[in-house]
């Protein structure tokens, strides 16, 4: 057994900045120091400026150092794997966490200090497919260097290119944490006659699949004529859905809300009633490990409607938490629709059950056991 006495943990993404990744990072950081073991963490600060970093890392009680960009991308690149490097020859590590794209490239640089150092690659979704060969080299080498993989899903599980030993790899859902929002969890979600206020939460770009809620939603106002769409997510890439908001007919049913602190993001999910994300898988290998975003909205009550051939087939429980859909059959998804309204009350209150499984206090737990385990 190895015992977890402190931890490195190297993320591509971290708050106050937007991401999944981010999140995941954040309160595996979190929750590792709540059960009184020391973490520090290297990550960036991207989308979040200095002062607002700043701010957020004064009020953890984990040490958090952050990358530095500079205005070549080779630099920066170099100037990180060095400070990864010289972090961690200069401390005896337990453990080391490797998580997104760069963190696990990052790891083919390092030495295990004769093995007593143990290597943790969490497997999410794009960051370990790539069509970029090079990249991709790298990230099997770090895949098959770590002494355990982590996927947040059994679909990320699937995603993983090479053949690796099935006893270092130990699947362990996301988790939420939103203890200060009791006031609004506690209270019970109701439906108008006709309202509808339908919600998808993350990044606005092609692999969230934006563009297929639109698809539908013209379907599912027939049935519901005053349904809204509300969308929060920094628009990165409007290219599948600016169609749909130039489109006159759409104009009073969906409001863009961009990127919002968490106290905006849980008003806006009080005030819907089902949670919808439709991704898709990329092209380029990217695609929806988990969707963390999920389990937020069902604590809250709000049921979620998702892709199947995804990671949010673990997220959501089908026909318990939500239901499962082929994200571009508009038929399926205005079905969806329909049955969770003729029976939201029992699909809210299951969404709440499903969420309390996925808090970070039991989540946690998971993770210490499966590193403690390693050989």
């Amino acid at each position: 057994m190895n015992g977890c006495k402190n931890i490195l943990i190297i993320s591509s993404e971290f708050p106050p900045g937007p991401g999944g990744i981010g999140n995941h990072a954040f309160n595996l950081a979190k929750y590792l120091s709540i059960n009184n073991i020391d973490v520090k963490v290297l990550t960036v600060s991207d989308f979040a400026d200095d002062t607002e970093a700043m701010d957020f890392d004064a009020k953890q009680n984990f040490e958090i150092e952050r990358f530095k960009r500079y205005g070549s991308r080779i630099k920066t690149y170099l100037k990180r794997i060095n400070q990864v490097l010289n972090e961690a020859k200069d401390n005896n590590y337990s453990h080391i966490i490797f998580s997104g794209r760069f963190s696990l490239m990052a790891s083919v640089r390092l030495k295990k200090n004769d093995n007593k150092t143990k290597f943790i690659s969490i497997v999410h979704g794009g960051d370990i497919n790539t069509n970029n060969r090079v990249e991709q080299f790298f990230i099997n080498k770090a895949l098959r260097k770590a002494d355990l993989l982590i996927p947040v899903s059994n679909y990320s599980k699937s995603k993983i290119k090479i053949k690796l030993n099935p006893d270092k790899i130990t699947v362990i859902p996301n988790g939420f944490d939103i203890e200060e929002n009791n006031d609004l969890k506690n209270k019970e979600k109701i439906l108008s006659n006709g309202t509808l206020n339908l919600v998808s939460v993350g990044t606005v770009w092609p692999r969230k699949g934006h563009h297929n809620v639109f698809n539908a939603l013209e379907e599912i106002i027939l049935d519901h004529p005053e349904t809204r769409y509300n969308i929060i997510g920094r628009p990165a890439d409007l290219s599948r859905v600016q169609k749909y908001f130039d489109d006159s007919k759409f104009k009073d049913h969906f409001k863009l809300y961009g990127q919002v602190t968490d106290k905006e993001k849980f008003e806006v999910l009080y005030k819907s009633q089902i949670f919808i994300l439709l991704s898709e898988s990329q092209s380029s290998g990217d695609f929806e490990g988990f969707g963390i975003a999920v389990i937020e909205a069902n604590y809250f009550g709000l049921p979620a409607i998702g892709s199947r051939g995804s990671g949010l087939e673990d997220s959501i429980k089908d026909g318990f938490s939500g239901i499962l859909v082929d994200p571009r059959n508009t038929k399926q998804i205005r079905d969806a629709v329909n049955t969770i309204t003729k029976n939201y009350t029992a699909f809210s209150k299951a969404a709440r059950q499903w969420a309390e499984q996925h808090h970070w206090s039991k989540i946690i737990k998971k993770y210490i056991t499966a590193m403690e385990g390693i050989n």
